[in-house]
């Protein structure tokens, strides 16, 4: 795992993500944050989070709602995406 310092970080945040890799990022020596990719769990995990924000915002009953959700993970399962 690299570590890089937050100055580094502010100068070159887009070469520090376009490594992929998980970084440690320090402040004086200790660490600060960690930046790391995203999995394909975490996308998931993200896009759910989302769907469920918005059907509690547009009234969308459980019903409905799992229906959708099923639609949607077999649309992710034929793009290779889960």
């Amino acid at each position: 795992m690299k570590t890089v310092n937050l100055r580094e970080v502010r100068n070159n945040f887009n070469k520090i993500l376009e490594m992929n890799q998980e970084v440690i990022v320090e402040s004086r020596g200790k660490p600060l944050a960690k930046i790391k990719p995203f999995t394909k769990a975490d996308i998931v995990q993200y896009y759910l989070e989302k769907a469920q924000e918005a059907s509690r915002e547009s009234g969308i009953t459980k019903e409905k709602g799992d229906k959708l959700l099923e639609q949607v993970r077999k649309e992710l399962l034929d793009e290779g995406r889960y």
